[in-house]
């Protein structure tokens, strides 16, 4: 698969802002109903691992996989319910996961697949509870 691409943080970030149509930064409200919209790739089978960049953060659960420069090849994604505990919200995902690779091994689900992910070999789970991300996101517009 060419990912050349999306190499750098700074190509994924340029990327996100020049593409036409691209997503609003804030949604909530229906967030499956958005993702399907914003992020328009086929979900993947279980058992599937993808990485790309993350290109657009839904709210504190789901997100966009980028498999291509455009939302057509954008994988929606709900990040693994083991993290269901840890309250997280989109702010604190933009601070740990946009424009950042991420592996994510799909678990299953409908449209919208669940997946477990990790960033540069660690889960992100404990990215996401790590004080400096905790931080980080506080300042996150």
């Amino acid at each position: 698969m060419a990912r050349g691409w999306a190499r750098s943080g700074a190509a994924a970030i340029i990327l996100a802002a020049l593409v036409p149509g691209a997503p609003a930064l804030a949604q909530s409200a229906g967030s499956e109903s958005a993702s399907i919209q914003t992020c328009r790739a086929p979900a993947p089978a279980a058992g599937t691992t993808v990485s790309g960049p993350v290109l657009h953060v839904i709210d504190g659960r789901t997100l966009c996989i980028a498999q291509g420069p455009t939302p057509e090849r954008w994988i929606p994604l709900r990040i693994s319910p083991t993290l269901a505990a840890l309250p997280v919200d989109r702010e604190r995902l933009m601070a740990a996961a946009f424009s950042r690779s991420l592996t994510c091994r799909i678990a299953g689900g409908g449209p919208v697949r669940t997946a477990t992910c990790t960033l540069a070999g660690r889960p992100l789970g404990a990215l996401l509870a790590q004080p400096a991300t905790i931080t980080q996101a506080k300042t996150w517009r």
